[in-house]
């Protein structure tokens, strides 16, 4: 990864290492979020807190959508879509999560895709590269062959690692993630912690995972590939956590009996950016 010396960004070479070091580490701070003073001060340093526009949406890759969504735009037409309004894309070097854990699943190069003005200051400091309309698509659909789990973020502790501070930059850039189940921060941070408020930060687009009784032999796969461990086993029945599931098809795509769906169980917003409404979010200018 080529970082520029001199630059204002705090993911510079000589802190790559640090950084590295905090990604590893935090979703296992997250357990002492709810201690007095400790609490606060860990929060107010990742920016999650209650005031902070940090939040995330699930847009399933990989899996087929039940017939009762037909004709409604599917999340990778989303991601697609946002692309095309995008005024500006960038693609990171390297994915931050994946480089933190060595992941030995999933490329490191495969990493996320920005949107907006705000992502030239990522290429601007050797963290990434400008990438076309085509490109970036291209990557979009990369990310599905490879299984990974697409997420809009607009993180704001990562905004401040990669140089996003100006003022009029800072509304003007979008995360869009290629998340593995074994490295992804988000899903470590959700599954770490027991927190409702950094756990409603993070939610599904509007499908969910439902599970046919009747093909389900009980197998116990699906709690293997939940990423972030809301599928639980009782009494002989498998039972998932409706209000936390993201939606990500993880469990689906590892069932071999193909007894889980993924349903469309919200009406969707027009658009990705209408998800960011309270952060401001404009990425097309």
């Amino acid at each position: 990864m080529t970082i520029k010396h001199g630059s204002d960004t705090f993911l510079r070479e000589k802190s790559w290492r640090i950084v590295m070091y905090i990604f590893r580490i935090f979703h296992k701070l997250s357990p002492y979020f709810h201690y007095p003073v400790v609490g606060p001060l860990l929060k107010r340093l990742a920016d999650l807190e209650p005031e902070a526009h940090t939040q995330g949406y699930t847009l399933n890759l990989n899996v087929s959508l039940t017939k009762s969504a037909q004709g409604v735009v599917m999340p990778i037409d989303m991601m697609k879509q946002a692309v095309a309004h995008s005024t500006y894309r960038a693609i990171m070097n390297k994915c931050l999560c994946r480089s933190a854990y060595s992941c030995k699943n999933f490329p490191l190069d495969h990493a996320c895709l920005f949107l907006g003005e705000g992502a030239r200051k990522i290429v601007k400091e050797g963290s990434g590269r400008e990438a076309s309309v085509t490109e970036a698509i291209a990557h979009i659909y990369r990310g599905a062959e490879l299984g990974l789990v697409g997420q809009a973020l607009w993180i704001e502790v990562e905004r401040f690692l990669l140089g996003i501070k100006r003022e009029k930059d800072v509304a003007h850039w979008l995360e869009m993630c290629f998340c593995c189940p074994c490295c992804c921060g988000t899903f470590k941070l959700q599954k770490a912690t027991n927190q409702k408020d950094i756990k409603d930060r993070f939610k599904s687009i509007g499908w969910k995972a439902v599970i046919n009784e009747e093909l389900c032999i009980k197998c116990e796969k699906c709690i293997e590939k939940c990423p972030i461990k809301v599928i639980s086993s009782k009494n002989s029945s498998i039972n998932i956590n409706e209000q936390e599931c993201l939606g990500c098809g993880l469990c689906a795509s590892g069932c071999p009996k193909e007894a889980i769906k993924l349903e469309l169980q919200a009406p969707l917003l027009k658009t990705v950016e209408d998800y960011f409404t309270n952060s401001g979010l404009k990425i097309n200018m």
